[in-house]
């Protein structure tokens, strides 16, 4: 049963004299409306930050229909996962719940779905700072992803939850199996077989589809990289052996420390200069660069060059912790 609680007011049991008082508040830009009969001072709402308001209209629109169960996108904002939705996008977001009853329709505001026998072991309660809701368990939300959103959400979601020990690859693969006979089951077989470990972000999750989507084979995840005299050089995001190609994903905040930019910058400096003694090649890629295609441009040509040469980096001078993609 979806109950409210925290800053949430409902006005489902209130007397008339005080349902109109929350009335008048919200016409007069005291209170914020999340859903039919629920509500939020508008001081505390705006305190809020955006996953967290998006967590509360989803926890309120669930308590509109109290048996539903939270899924898809909206299980996904519940168990934090990187979902990648701008500020408009994500105010115009549908709320998505889901029961073995109701028969599947889209509303205005809700996605209702009707979900089988695969999901009926996979129903857990999720306590929030705005009260208690049904969702499923973040492996199975993790996987609807694939066939109610996109696969790189989906990939996204796997990676976190994977790096995150919220779930296994064992158990991911015992889940598939669970799941045969749903709609969209190839999907989800394919998201799957795309997560990996080795993603310590969602951007790195986001590079690895891009090589993916690329036509290149899969290069391995979180390599230690030593040098041909056998002295360890560093810890690479994606290495391509057979090419002597390294690709590092460079967050925002690499060189923002005033306090530790410098000595990262020579620490690289050094590590570049060790790389390229020993025969490889790293190139370093950002969030401008993949949003504007500048990364895979210069990735293409990289990958084009040193398969020319052909020069393969010894299996006795590297350990990665997987493949980035099966």
């Amino acid at each position: 049963m979806n109950t409210v609680g925290g800053p949430v007011i409902t006005t489902a049991k209130m007397s008339g004299a005080e349902r109109q008082h929350i009335i008048r508040g919200w016409k007069n830009d005291e209170y914020v409306r999340l859903a039919p009969g629920f509500f939020m001072e508008r001081e505390q709402y705006e305190d809020l930050g955006r996953e967290e308001q998006m967590q509360a209209r989803v926890v309120a629109y669930a308590c509109t229909a109290a048996t539903t169960v939270v899924v898809g996108t909206s299980a996904a904002h519940l168990w934090g996962f990187p979902v990648d939705t701008d500020n408009e996008t994500l105010c115009k977001e549908r709320i998505h719940l889901a029961s073995t009853s109701m028969r599947s329709r889209r509303m205005a505001r809700v996605h209702y779905r009707k979900i089988g026998r695969s999901h009926e072991n996979s129903i857990v309660e999720v306590e929030t700072d705005f009260g208690t809701v049904q969702v499923t368990d973040a492996l199975t939300t993790a996987l609807d992803l694939a066939r109610w959103s996109t696969i790189d959400q989906a990939v996204r979601a796997l990676d976190h939850g994977l790096q995150s020990s919220l779930f296994t690859r064992d158990e991911l693969t015992a889940r598939l199996k669970e799941m045969a006979g749903v709609t969209g089951i190839e999907t989800m077989r394919q998201a799957a077989g795309l997560a990996s470990i080795g993603s310590e972000s969602p951007r790195e999750t986001d590079v690895k589809l891009l090589l993916w989507r690329m036509g290149l084979p899969a290069p391995r995840q979180q390599a230690d990289v030593s040098s041909r005299r056998n002295v360890w050089i560093g810890r690479v995001d994606f290495f391509f052996p057979e090419l002597g190609l390294i690709i590092e994903y460079d967050g925002d905040g690499k060189y923002h420390d005033p306090e530790n930019a410098e000595s990262t910058k020579a620490k690289e400096y050094d590590q570049h200069r060790d790389y390229r003694m020993n025969g490889l090649v790293p190139i370093h890629v950002c969030d401008e660069t993949l949003r504007n295609g500048t990364a895979a441009d210069l990735i293409e040509r990289y990958v084009a060059a040193l398969s020319l040469v052909g020069q393969l980096y010894p299996d006795h001078l590297w350990t990665a912790e997987c493949l980035a993609w099966v």
